[in-house]
């Protein structure tokens, strides 16, 4: 079910160690994950892993303040965990009750798909993040828009299909763009997205060109988001499909992509898409009351059962 619980994250980001602590404290036998368990799982890093070796002292600091700062901003409704009265315990304060802590712990796992041992879990926890991304996506664009998943979210029912060449070719007609690409720009029977997970276009009741769009990548490594954020931007699309007025472009990620103080993490990487993270999924989430309608994850049940001291 779970595997590398013992590899620590490879950067200092606090986001990234909170999260880390958080998966510890799920799996622990007492619910929780304490400065002791840190440090021990530093001397054993340092003795099996030099190149990884960090100071857990400075580490708990940050992931503390960081574990606060996340029961502040997503409240006790949403954040399953609480920092212990001296600061030394992350504890998960019960089982999880409501769909919003329920959510909150889908997409904490989704950011961890590097600790889920099966490729089946890890693709059906990534469709949970998609499905949940395509229903946030539905509340940010015009009412009255056509939303529509490109890939496997998109069900029997999809509306793009076939090799790479004619799902771009729908979409630039769907949201009324040129088509400036011929069949040779294309690797022969590429049936994939093009980094295009989300396609929306307003109709406006006509059929001329200038409509409301956007587009939407979807993405849960906790590095491939510096490239990923541009898979929809004009920079990489724009010659594509040229298009009468610009499209919106989206990156949805399940991180909680923030400092403690609430300013965006590596915002100097940050280009020009709208950034959805963990915190306005599930703000958005709740405010739509999308919660219930997200497809859940199966074996989250099955994680939440495992120890792992």
């Amino acid at each position: 079910m779970l595997t590398a619980l013992e590899v620590p994250p490879d950067t200092g980001d606090p986001y990234l160690w909170t999260d880390f602590a958080e998966l510890r404290a799920l799996v622990h036998p007492d619910r929780c994950y304490s400065r002791g368990d840190l440090v021990g799982l530093a001397r054993r890093v340092e003795a099996t892993a030099a190149n990884r070796k960090f100071d857990p002292e400075s580490r708990w600091r940050d992931l503390i303040s960081f574990a606060a700062a996340r029961r502040t901003e997503f409240g006790d409704a949403v954040y399953p965990f609480a920092v212990s009265a001296d600061e030394d315990t992350l504890e998960l304060r019960e089982a999880p009750s409501t769909p919003q802590q329920h959510s909150y712990l889908h997409l904490l796992l989704a950011s961890l798909l590097r600790h889920i041992e099966s490729t089946r879990e890890r693709n059906e926890l990534a469709r949970y993040f998609e499905g949940l991304s395509l229903a946030v996506f539905r509340h940010l664009i015009p009412v009255g828009s056509e939303v529509h998943a490109t890939g496997a979210g998109g069900g029997a029912g999809a509306r793009y299909k076939g090799t790479l060449l004619a799902k771009m070719t729908a979409m630039a007609h769907d949201i009324r763009a040129g088509v400036n690409f011929v069949a040779r720009d294309f690797k022969r029977n590429d049936s994939g997205d093009g980094g295009i997970d989300l396609v929306a276009w307003h109709p406006m009741a006509d059929d001329r060109k200038g409509i409301p769009a956007a587009l939407a990548q979807c993405g849960c490594s906790k590095e491939d988001w510096r490239f990923k954020q541009l898979e929809t931007s004009h920079a990489k699309l724009g010659w594509k499909m040229p298009i009468m007025h610009p499209w919106a472009s989206y990156y949805f990620l399940p991180l909680d992509f923030r400092h403690a103080d609430g300013g965006w993490a590596n915002e100097s990487d940050l280009g020009g898409a709208i950034i959805v993270d963990r915190l306005r999924l599930l703000r958005l989430a709740d405010a739509h009351q999308l919660h219930a309608l997200a497809p859940r994850w199966a074996p989250l049940r099955a994680v939440m059962s495992a120890r792992y001291s």
